[in-house]
This record gives structure tokens, sequence and C-alpha cells, in this order.
């Protein structure tokens, strides 16, 4: 698997001219996955350190779209996001788009109102879709059933921020029953 990235930028024409110019180096895309927050793309295990300088890169940063082609190799690209009606979601629906994901009505609703969009080339609907009226405790409690769901399987989301991130959602939340399927308690728990 190789992992190709725009290493951190802020720009989202930055970011669409990194696609442009490294597209030809994989192949179809048949999978892509945007994102408002950076704990979101932690939850799904990716990151990477940011080798830039200064307190604002202290911490490892994470792509906000990614686009995964028919060997698994990956696109990585952090000024392309979702969630609202920007620049960086406007980047997004622009890069689905060319990539025949949708048309740009289709696309264009769909970055704008999820905080968690997965596309899969084939499907009629998201695999996944986190509508933006999530906010607060619900949306909380949806990033640590997420999280603890797949660091139940997949080891390599040890991470220090994606810890943090777990803790603060934990001390919000009810007790875990330590299942994968229920992995948290009701909401009637005592």
């Amino acid at each position: 698997m190789m992992i190709l990235t725009d290493g951190g930028q802020d720009a989202t024409t930055e970011s669409l001219k990194f696609w442009r110019d490294n597209r030809h180096q994989l192949g179809t895309f048949i999978e892509a996955r945007a994102y408002l927050s950076e704990d979101d793309v932690i939850v799904d295990g990716r990151r990477f350190a940011n080798t830039g300088h200064g307190s604002q890169n202290a911490w490892p940063q994470s792509p906000k779209l990614v686009l995964i082609d028919e060997d698994a190799n990956e696109l990585w690209l952090t000024a392309c996001c979702a969630g609202y009606g920007g620049t960086g979601p406007g980047g997004t629906q622009d890069i689905l788009v060319e990539e025949g994901f949708g048309t740009s009505e289709e696309i264009g609703r769909l970055v704008t109102d999820h905080l968690v969009l997965v596309l899969r080339k084939g499907l009629a609907q998201p695999v996944e879709a986190v509508p933006s009226v999530l906010r607060g405790n619900d949306r909380d409690r949806r990033n640590l059933d997420r999280w603890l769901t797949r660091l139940w399987h997949e080891p390599r989301i040890h991470t220090d921020k994606a810890l943090r991130t777990a803790s603060r959602w934990l001390r919000k939340s009810d007790p875990l029953d330590g299942a994968p399927d229920g992995v948290h308690g009701t909401e009637d728990a005592a």
C-alpha cells in the first residue's frame, strides 16, 4: 500500500494542485472519505506527523479527504474537507465529481451536510454519513462508539491523540460494557 500526502497544506488550492499533479500515480479511486474534524480522521486510523516548525505543528495532523484506489493505495489531502459550505468542501466536491463519485448537485449536498462522509463507487448511498446537525454529546457518543469499535479490531489506531480524545469522550459518557457490538452501556445505565 502506498500513501501520497500533500504534507499538511492549509490552502485548498494547494491540495487541489497536489491532487492534479499526483493523480497519475494511483489507479481508479473506488472509495472517498471526507471529514471536518481531525478527531474523526484519527478514529478511522489515519494521521501523519507534520514536519513544519512552530507550536501549530506540534501535534500530528490528519488528512480531511482520503481517496483510496482499487489497490488500496491512498491519496491524503489536508485542505479539502466536508461539513459546511466553503472553499475546503468546494475542493472536495470538485475532486469527487471529477473522480466520478456522483453529480455536482449530489456531491455538493452530501459534502456540505455531513461531518463524516464515506462513499464507494457503485453504491447509491454513502457507506457512512454523519449529519452536520449532530453536535455536542450526541456527536461525542457516536465518535466514541466508532473509535472503540475500530480500536477493538484495529490496533494501529493507538495514538496519543486518539487516546486523549477517547479519554475526553469517556469522561462525558456512561461506563463501557467492553463488547464491540455494544461498546456503550444504555442511556438508562446507572
